[in-house]
């Protein structure tokens, strides 16, 4: 299934606020599973490499939007959900 998440012209401000609050979304998602008891040592090495990840993609994504000098922005987002195997439900 895919939804639309973002198709749309905005403002950079908007567009700014709009990209750096949906980052925000997913870094705190990954504090959240660091802070959980069930997390091994590889989860919280995985989540805190994704939320450097993010931080600089964000970066990346906002000194592009100031070097460009544009008024408007159009940003396309679709999200792509599939069903996975449960592993731990798989019997072998």
């Amino acid at each position: 299934m895919e939804a639309t998440l973002l198709n749309g012209r905005f403002t950079a401000r908007e567009a700014e606020n709009l990209l750096s609050a949906l980052f925000k979304v997913k870094t705190d998602f990954h504090l959240a599973k660091i802070d959980t008891l069930n997390s091994s040592l590889d989860d919280i090495i995985q989540s805190e490499q994704r939320i450097l990840e993010l931080e600089a993609e964000l970066g990346r994504i906002k000194t592009m939007m100031k070097d460009g000098r544009y008024e408007h922005i159009a940003l396309h987002a679709k999200m792509t959900l599939e069903y996975c195997p449960d592993f731990h439900n798989v019997q072998l």
